[in-house]
């Protein structure tokens, strides 16, 4: 069965990385994961936003390590999107665990990458520990030393690579991390590399597929793979076609 993982939220009907989107998403039970992006405040506090800046999808600007929990708490992150959704905030990654625990699963990108966000395992480490989802929170990066670390900290919580490209020495990458699940840009999922990472144990997804067309390719072609869209509509329709066509 196809793994619906909703991008940033329900991002292709509400602003990304908010409640909104969050909640929405919660609204639809056939979705299994919500992802979602974390940076740290310049107090320490893990927020939820995909960029490193707060330009695009906020009322600031600048570098979200730049500005406090509480200036970031009074920015508007949802009047970009549409005018209806004008007074969202970027939510603290506390927030959106009280929301989501007991619900759903989390897949928690941790935006890191050198000397940024130095710190931020530690943080959602121990957040994900106090309210008790190390079973319910998958860690991911695109950063190998980030996930290192984060599965030394807490073995118990599981870890992910994200890649964008065709990987060489791709189980060695994974051994090194102790990650037990990777996210491949799906232009460079092939047969032989899904069919490598299942004989390997390694759960394996796409990412993110918008298109209905190549929705219902994908689904066809790889009915156990998990999918992460901005449109979990688009691959429920997928889903129900592929399921229609071969009755």
């Amino acid at each position: 069965m196809t793994v619906i993982v909703s991008h940033r939220g329900w991002s292709g009907a509400a602003p990304e990385n908010t409640m909104a989107a969050f909640e929405l998403a919660l609204k639809e039970p056939a979705i299994d994961y919500i992802e979602l992006d974390v940076h740290l405040s310049a107090d320490g506090v893990p927020v939820v936003i995909h960029d490193h800046t707060l330009n695009r999808t906020t009322s600031g600007k600048g570098p979200v390590r730049e500005s406090s929990y509480a200036e970031l708490a009074q920015l508007d992150a949802g009047s970009w999107y549409a005018p209806e959704f004008a007074g969202e905030r970027i939510p603290s990654l506390e927030d959106v665990l009280e929301l989501c625990k007991g619900r759903v699963h989390l897949a928690v990108e941790l935006k890191t990458m050198g000397e940024l966000n130095r710190g931020l395992e530690e943080k959602v480490v121990s957040l994900i520990r106090q309210h008790g989802m190390q079973e319910q929170v998958v860690l991911s990066s695109f950063d190998h030393d980030s996930m290192k670390l984060a599965h030394e900290l807490a073995p118990e919580i599981a870890t992910g690579l994200i890649l964008l490209g065709k990987p060489t020495l791709l189980l060695e990458q994974l051994a090194f991390t102790g990650a037990t699940s990777l996210s491949i840009h799906h232009g460079f999922a092939t047969p032989e590399l899904l069919a490598q990472m299942a004989e390997a144990g390694i759960d394996a997804g796409v990412w993110t597929v918008d298109d209905p067309e190549l929705l219902e390719q994908l689904v066809g072609r790889y009915p156990d793979l998990r999918i992460t869209t901005n449109y979990p509509d688009r691959l429920l329709a997928a889903i129900s076609a592929q399921a229609a066509s071969v009755r």
